[in-house]
């Protein structure tokens, strides 16, 4: 019984060690369309006004990922403040768009910590319902699915896949961007989903807004 407990703790310890480490090895993100200098648009789209056409217009939009984090690298103005400044450098935001559980965006901050690379990121899908008297109701979860088929991943710390709840040490920083896209995310909420019965879908690189034909 002692050597089965000594064997757990070990394996528990060294697996702990391991997710410890790859959560300061920065993730992949050569795949992430628009974030290399050389795969950005050479005229960049003014996201936010895409955005906001849809939104007054209830006009159906294609915002791809190249188009999205370009827009992100010439407009985001991003800086690190607190304790750490002069050890982390925050080198930029980006999105990456897939089709897994249904569609998800992952939102990621990229920073290096004295000359290493660090990233954490977070998921969020957004899922729409029919009611009984035929209007929608749209959830947004910020998950990116089930983690060993029972928790619910929020994101990403490094490498490494990590419950949702994990997202609490991560609050600060993505609500301060949240902050940043406020009108952005506020048209999106009320006007396109609430009051346009409009649809946000992520798919493999490029979200699109919807909204029903008449």
């Amino acid at each position: 019984m002692k050597k089965l407990f000594l064997s757990f703790t070990l394996a528990f310890v060294g697996g702990l060690g391991f997710g410890v480490f790859s959560s300061f090895e920065g993730q992949d993100l050569s795949d992430i369309e628009g974030r290399a200098e050389d795969d950005r648009e050479i005229s960049p789209s003014a996201v936010p006004i895409m955005i906001e056409m849809a939104a007054k217009n209830r006009q159906a939009i294609t915002i791809s990922e190249r188009e999205l984090n370009t827009w992100l690298a010439n407009n985001l103005k991003v800086r690190q403040e607190g304790m750490l400044s002069d050890f982390v450098t925050l080198k930029g935001v980006w999105v990456r768009f897939d089709n897994e559980q249904s569609g998800r965006a992952e939102i990621i901050i990229e920073r290096e910590i004295k000359g290493h690379p660090h990233t954490i990121s977070m998921f969020v899908r957004v899922e729409r319902k029919k009611k009984e008297d035929g209007s929608y109701t749209t959830y947004i979860h910020k998950d990116g699915g089930r983690l060993w088929g029972i928790l619910a991943y929020g994101g990403k710390f490094g490498k490494i896949r990590v419950p949702q709840g994990f997202l609490f040490f991560t609050q600060s920083s993505f609500q301060a961007l949240s902050n940043l896209f406020e009108q952005e995310l506020k048209w999106m909420e009320e006007e396109i989903t609430t009051k346009g019965g409009g649809q946000i879908l992520f798919e493999e690189g490029q979200m699109r807004i919807e909204f029903p034909k008449d």
